[in-house]
C-alpha cells in the first residue's frame, strides 16, 4: 500500500519555507561552509537543511541571480568563484548606494529600531571578544537587514541586497575563520551612530568601512599589476 503523498505548501507556508531556505544556503555560502567550486544539487540540499525540494530550488535559484550559485545546464550547480577585479566592481556599486541607506536609516530609524541597532552593536562586539564567526556573521545579516528596514527607500533596499550577499561572502573568502578587529569595529560604529541619529558619523564609519574592505582586492591585483 502506497503512502500518501505529504500535501506540497502553498502560498504563505511556502513563502517562508523559501525564505527559511535562502537565509541557511547563504549563510553556508557566505561563511564559506559551501566552497567555491562546490558541486551542489537541490536534492542534497533539500536533505541536508531537512526542507523540501520547491522551497529549495526557489532558494538555489534567488542565489543564482545574486551571483552566488551558478547553474550549468545538464551539470548541475556549482557554487560560484570570484575574482578580484569583480570584488572591486561590486565595491564601486555598492558605495553610493550603501552610504544613501545608513544616511537615511540614521533620519528614518524608529526607537524600537534604534534601541536594536544599540542591541546588535553591542552582541557584535560580544562576538568579537570571544571569536564568534558564526554568531558575527548572523549579527551582520540582520544589521544589514535592519539598515534596508529603517532607511524607508525601498528602491535602494532592493538595489543593496542585490549586492550585500556577494560583499558577505567576500568578507569571509578574506579572513576565514578570523574576525577582524577593524572590520567589526566599524560594523559596531555605523550601527551605534545609527542608533543615535548621527548622519554624518554613520556616513564616516560607513566610508571606512568601505575603503578597508576595498583593500582586499586592491593588495590581491597589486602583484599582478606589477608583474611579480
Amino acid at each position: 500500500m502506497r503512502r500518501p503523498k505529504k500535501p506540497s505548501p502553498k502560498g504563505s507556508d511556502l513563502a517562508n519555507l523559501t525564505e527559511h531556505a535562502y537565509r541557511q544556503l547563504e549563510e553556508m555560502n557566505a561563511t564559506l561552509q559551501l566552497a567555491p567550486g562546490t558541486v551542489v544539487s537541490e536534492a542534497a540540499l533539500s536533505k541536508r537543511l531537512g526542507i523540501g525540494r520547491t522551497p529549495v530550488r526557489e532558494a538555489m535559484q534567488r542565489l543564482a541571480r545574486e551571483r552566488m550559485l551558478q547553474i550549468l545546464p545538464r551539470r548541475g550547480c556549482v557554487v560560484a568563484d570570484s575574482r578580484p577585479d569583480e570584488e572591486l566592481s561590486a565595491i564601486e556599486a555598492r558605495r553610493p548606494v550603501e552610504i544613501l541607506v545608513v544616511r537615511t536609516a540614521a533620519v528614518r530609524a524608529n526607537a524600537d529600531e534604534r534601541q536594536r541597532f544599540d542591541r546588535i552593536a553591542d552582541a557584535m562586539a560580544a562576538a568579537l571578544g570571544s571569536e564568534d564567526l558564526n554568531g558575527f556573521a548572523r549579527l551582520d545579516a540582520e544589521f544589514n537587514d535592519l539598515c534596508l528596514a529603517a532607511c524607508r527607500n525601498p528602491i535602494a533596499a532592493s538595489m543593496m541586497r542585490l549586492i550585500t550577499t556577494l560583499n558577505r561572502r567576500y568578507w569571509f573568502m578574506h579572513h576565514g575563520r578570523t574576525l577582524p578587529p577593524e572590520g567589526v569595529g566599524r560594523h559596531i560604529e555605523i550601527a551605534r551612530a545609527i542608533a543615535r541619529g548621527d548622519v554624518e558619523g554613520a556616513t564616516n564609519a560607513t566610508g571606512h568601512l568601505l575603503d578597508y574592505i576595498e583593500s582586499w582586492p586592491r593588495k590581491a591585483l597589486a602583484p599582478v599589476r606589477f608583474g611579480r
